[in-house]
């Protein structure tokens, strides 16, 4: 992993995150210490960290006009945050605020029982942290098996790994990660309160008309050593049309037969049966195991879906592209490049496929286009689609505006190469 910023001003808490971040054993992140807005955008900028821990609550610090400016440009700013807040209404601020690619919000005082975990957990799903350089035509599909703890913390964790990933590689836009949010929380919070730790619908309800939270209720119910051993299996399969989940626990099941019409039976905000209405509701293929403690779903990707558009680049006017179009012809000049903004392009050389283009590869024309040389190649959409073009005068002014648009490019370049030709990578790839 590479440098992982913590941004805040507070020596002491750096202390404390440092401790814990160095006494980890599958985390070998580098903290760099940051201490102001401006310093945190350049560093997010040019480093491009997949991880990043914000002080929300640090009073010398606009933690929330940072994240706000991060949000304009997600294309670039990917970063997955750790957020730290104290008792201040930050972590409800935070959790108003939708797109964010938060992954947990730990108070600042229990750090040091939460954050190990965090971290673990981290360690274990390295692979979904790396966003932008997993392409489709790289990895066919991502898995996971993991034991989760009852704990609240580590279901949430889960989730917005997996949420943040499917959104940030377009495999589901705005909608579709609110709905796979609330299927698996709500899956696994049932796995954990009413399957390992036998909390009763009626128990569940009195405890929350009285104004307490489900986190204490769940601590309190793993004070017995018997109920706290036992643990959820959570499973996941990120395919390139659809990813499908499994979660089961070792509580003795339920009766799933009576809530198999529960979506149109009854208010999907109910307390009671919540969980089954709204995974029905946002998901597809839900199915239990006879006992009824194991439950599996799948959740289609969308297609040709693109959430993060360049900010600079929100000027230009896209293109509507029809299937069997000709976007570039192999030997003309070229002076600009387009931005893939949806569809599939097939790349053609003297009369012969050789490669496709999707919004996995981002830029088309990109070679030609920095080298002033002619298109090498033809581009042909096997698909509808959309594409923003850009010529060299507005790439070079978004350069001069945002000089780490000309280090993305860089390493978007590298990467590329490097996925068509692992093996040898100096050898320069075809583009036309």
């Amino acid at each position: 992993m590479s440098a992982v910023p913590l941004i805040a001003s507070d020596p002491g808490l750096l202390d404390r995150v440092a401790r814990l971040v160095s006494s980890c054993p599958g985390c070998d992140a580098d903290l760099a210490p940051v201490g102001a807005a401006k310093e945190a955008l350049d560093f997010l900028s040019v480093e491009m960290p997949d991880l990043a821990f914000i002080y929300f609550s640090d009073p010398a610090i606009d933690s929330f006009g940072l994240l706000a400016r991060i949000q304009k440009d997600a294309w670039l700013l990917h970063s997955s945050i750790i957020a730290i807040c104290e008792e201040d209404g930050s972590a409800e601020r935070l959790e108003e605020i939708r797109g964010a690619n938060i992954v947990i919000v730990l108070q600042a005082d229990d750090l040091e029982r939460r954050l190990p975990k965090v971290l673990d957990i981290i360690a274990k799903n390295r692979r979904i942290l790396f966003q932008r350089g997993i392409g489709a035509d790289l990895v066919q599909s991502i898995s996971g098996s993991f034991q989760l703890q009852s704990d609240t913390i580590e279901v949430n964790c889960y989730v917005n790994l997996v949420c943040n990933y499917l959104y940030s590689a377009d495999k589901i836009d705005a909608a579709g990660k609110m709905a796979v949010h609330v299927a698996l929380t709500e899956m696994l919070l049932n796995a954990v309160e009413h399957g390992n730790c036998g909390i009763s619908y009626d128990e569940k309800g009195a405890w929350l008309e009285e104004g307490n939270s489900m986190s204490a209720l769940i601590e309190k119910k793993c004070q017995d050593p018997a109920v706290a051993s036992r643990r959820v299996l959570f499973e996941y399969t990120i395919a390139r049309d659809k990813s499908t989940f499994h979660i089961a626990d070792e509580g003795p099941g339920f009766d799933w037969r009576k809530q198999k019409d529960a979506v149109s039976s009854g208010d999907l905000h109910a307390v009671h049966g919540r969980g089954i209405r709204m995974t029905r509701k946002y998901t597809q293929n839900l199915q239990y195991n006879d006992k009824g403690n194991a439950v599996s779903f799948e959740v289609p990707h969308a297609q040709d879906c693109v959430n993060d558009t360049p900010a600079l680049f929100d000027n230009l006017a896209p293109i509507a592209v029809r299937q069997g179009d000709v976007v570039i012809r192999e030997g003309e000049h070229s002076d600009f490049l387009y931005y893939i903004a949806k569809g599939h392009y097939d790349v053609i050389v003297n009369g012969t496929p050789v490669s496709m283009l999707s919004p996995d590869d981002i830029f088309m024309g990109e070679m030609s286009f920095l080298l002033h040389n002619r298109r090498s190649a033809t581009v042909r959409a096997t698909t509808d689609g959309t594409l923003i073009r850009i010529s060299k005068k507005d790439f070079v002014a978004a350069i001069k505006e945002k000089p780490h648009y000309a280090l993305f490019l860089s390493r978007l370049l590298a990467q590329r190469l490097q996925r068509r030709h692992p093996a040898t990578h100096d050898v320069m790839a075809t583009s036309p």
